[in-house]
């Protein structure tokens, strides 16, 4: 994908009116593809620049998160970078990955303790604030150690797209959405039969997280235990008061702002006389369909002009809404289907969407 592809494709994203929780992580991918990173992260805000909640790619590593918080948070994080507080609450839009590139960082507490053991070697930082001025949080780009450093253009390209940013996060969440799964996005755990909870796989304490709320300073750092999370309670409840337990399967949908969690519970037999019952939980992440037709459209090598036609015409858009909307002629609308219906071979719009439902697929 061309980076003007992918910038416009951010842009596009940023006016979706997609809630903030379920815009962010699509955004966080969306940024792999203009400036290479290994893991972004969004730190949600107040007006005072207090972090309440946030959203990092990857697993959650609660010890870390817990240490951090407690020793590092606007404290001793300040001896080697200045406070999280200050960054935010500050003039600058970019805090450059060039500010942290010296000896004393990487001898730091911080460095050590909290970004090593996460892989974590330098980041670039931008600072997203409202209209008003008011921090709404803060986006980072991190890379790992051997990767090429954050170059000047690239921290000016992330600087670009910080007003968009702002926009998608402001902006009046109105869309009905609907939602597809994703592969990628599920994890699994075991509970044993009184609920308690035995194995996650590494993105399970993070899809717990966000399927009762979200991550915090408070939830991040406390180790995942069955009982507080109301879900898990309810399907070990489920499937112990079913009499044919060994038969019985157990769904549960969760709809909340980061989007829509299915649980799939499974009680497991004993292969030894002195095991014990236990459940097998799988839960899955689905996102916005209207996030994954995007990214499918990216896929197929139109143009951004191209690209945008579909995305609309997939929304429903009569050939003539599609013009009002992105303010071309009907003759250019109908000019731009015509290339797309001859690239995709297809013939309708019904045929179009079902080329992209399949790529879903």
């Amino acid at each position: 994908m061309k980076q003007s592809a992918a910038i416009a494709s951010v842009r596009s994203l940023c006016s979706l009116g997609l809630p903030g929780e379920q815009f962010i992580p699509a955004l966080l991918e969306a940024l792999h593809r203009i400036v290479p990173s290994s893991r972004n992260l969004f730190d949600w805000t107040d007006a005072d620049g207090n972090l309440v909640r946030y959203f990092f790619e990857g697993p959650i590593d609660a010890e870390v998160a817990r240490h951090y918080f407690e020793e590092f948070y606007n404290r001793r994080e300040a001896e080697a970078m200045g406070s999280f507080r200050d960054a935010v609450l500050g003039r600058a839009t970019v805090r450059s990955a060039a500010e942290l590139d010296r000896p004393e960082f990487f001898r730091s507490a911080l460095y050590n303790e909290i970004w090593r053991p996460q892989r974590l070697h330098t980041r670039v930082e931008a600072i997203v604030r409202g209209a008003r001025g008011h921090p709404l949080g803060s986006l980072v780009l991190y890379r790992e150690k051997g990767a090429p450093a954050f170059t000047r253009d690239e921290e000016a390209l992330l600087a670009s797209l910080v007003p968009y940013v702002a926009r998608g996060l402001e902006g009046e969440s109105t869309m009905a959405l609907d939602f597809v799964a994703r592969r990628e996005r599920r994890a699994v755990l075991n509970l044993a039969g009184d609920g308690t909870l035995l194995h996650l796989s590494e993105d399970a304490h993070k899809m717990l997280l966000l399927s009762h709320g979200g991550i915090t300073p408070a939830s991040a750092g406390r180790a995942p235990k069955g009982p507080e999370f109301a879900t898990l309670a309810m399907l070990a409840d489920q499937i112990r008061s079913h009499e044919r337990a060994s038969r019985h399967q157990v769904m549960l949908t969760v709809d909340n702002a980061w989007g829509r969690f299915v649980f799939e519970a499974q009680p497991l037999q004993p292969a030894r006389e002195d095991a014990a019952t236990a459940i097998h939980v799988a839960i899955q992440h689905q996102e916005p369909r209207v996030v994954a037709w995007r990214r499918a459209l990216a896929g197929l090598h139109l143009s951004i002009a191209q690209t945008e036609v579909c995305a609309l015409l997939r929304a429903g858009y009569t050939q003539q809404q599609v013009g009002a909307a992105l303010g071309i002629a009907p003759s250019t609308v109908a000019d731009h289907v015509k290339k797309i219906y001859g690239r995709l071979d297809v013939h309708s719009v019904r045929e179009l969407c079902a080329r992209v439902d399949e790529l879903l697929a």
